[in-house]
């Protein structure tokens, strides 16, 4: 049984190589391809609290985050739910969470904390 939930898309290249660096590890995950199958607002608001913060999980590249300043001024987290529900690109990925460990997004920064996972 899965003791981690990777949430990913599968036309992300980040998302594409943490899911192979799981499955390389044999690591069991439930795979979540919430640009697919979308993300309801009360699921989006359990990633913020596993993630600690709108902050950690906020696409700031996103249009409507630029538009809305979201950078400097985060939504609430029921606001940001709403947002994403309707628009799943405003969710950075991927994201990765097992028991009470999380990791958001996948480049030079966080790969060694992926690569470590055991």
């Amino acid at each position: 049984m899965a003791d981690a939930k990777l949430y990913w898309k599968s036309t992300c290249t980040s998302c594409r190589n943490a899911r192979k660096l799981l499955q390389d590890k044999g690591l069991p995950f439930e795979e979540l391809n919430y640009a697919r199958a979308g993300l309801e607002p009360a699921e989006v608001k359990d990633i913020v609290k596993a993630a600690g913060s709108v902050e950690a999980v906020l696409n700031t590249r996103h249009e409507i985050a630029k538009a809305n300043n979201w950078k400097d001024r985060p939504p609430s987290v029921t606001a940001f739910a709403t947002a994403v529900a309707e628009e799943p690109n405003l969710l950075r990925r991927p994201i990765l969470i097992r028991g009470k460990q999380v990791l958001v997004g996948f480049d030079k920064a966080t790969e060694a904390l992926w690569a470590k996972l055991g």
